[in-house]
């Protein structure tokens, strides 16, 4: 098994600032890195070697809990759930991997196994190279729903991946009979950032409240005793 663009056995992984190697018999990590998350990962990544996919999710998953803060232990969860054909998984966690550490030496293997679970999930690609530019497509359970990011209008829903500047950008999404969405989403370089969105109808009523509980029966006054 192969993590993205080398062998895990010679794959350099950067656990924050400082990269450290990973090899078989491990290596110091650098003094910003418990001792207890270096054997996690460590252990995760020996068990994806192995193919044993679930005991490499349930190491690395604890490396992710002790720092969620770096991307290693993110980027090889990615690599566990395309193994797995886990694909929506994979895709969130290659990104959040690209979101942690952007200037990584790994980004490009990142974004890689990124498009390639994006394939396999069936969505579609941007017909072009990207470079450090971003994308985004945008899907709703309304078809024709209009998409506006900022003063430009993207379309009808579903709106195939589109080139758009990386960064931050707020979207609107809205269609007659249906209350508009608004939400700001963050467009990462070098990949298509999909966005979903549930719209309701726009006569849709309230959930009525729920009952109040029923008061407890009254107690019945206890006999008088007789002097």
């Amino acid at each position: 098994m192969r993590y993205p663009g080398r062998t895990v056995r010679s794959a350099v992984l950067s656990l924050g600032v400082v990269a450290w190697a990973v090899g078989p018999a491990g290596a110091a990590p650098p003094p910003r890195v418990s001792s207890e998350l270096a054997r996690e990962f460590q252990a995760g990544v020996d068990a994806f070697r192995l193919g044993k996919y679930d005991e490499a999710r349930a190491h690395l998953e604890k490396a992710e809990s002790l720092d969620p803060k770096l991307p290693g232990p993110h980027r090889f969860l990615a690599a566990v759930a395309r193994a797995q054909r886990r694909y929506a998984e994979c895709i969130t966690e290659t990104r959040r991997a690209l979101q942690l550490n952007p200037q990584s030496r790994e980004v490009a293997g990142t974004r890689k196994l990124h498009d390639e679970c994006r394939a396999a999930d069936g969505r579609p690609a941007f017909q072009a190279g990207l470079g450090e530019n971003a994308a985004i497509a945008v899907t709703a359970n309304v078809s024709g729903a209009t998409v506006r990011i900022g003063a430009l209008r993207y379309g009808g829903t579903p709106v195939a991946p589109r080139l758009i500047k990386a960064g931050f950008h707020e979207l609107e999404i809205e269609k007659v009979g249906w209350k508009p969405a608004h939400l700001a989403i963050e467009a990462l370089p070098g990949i298509v950032t999909d966005i979903d969105v549930t719209l309701e109808p726009a006569d849709a009523k309230p959930a009525p409240p729920a009952p109040a509980p029923a008061a407890p029966p009254a107690k019945p006054p206890a006999p008088k005793r007789a002097s």
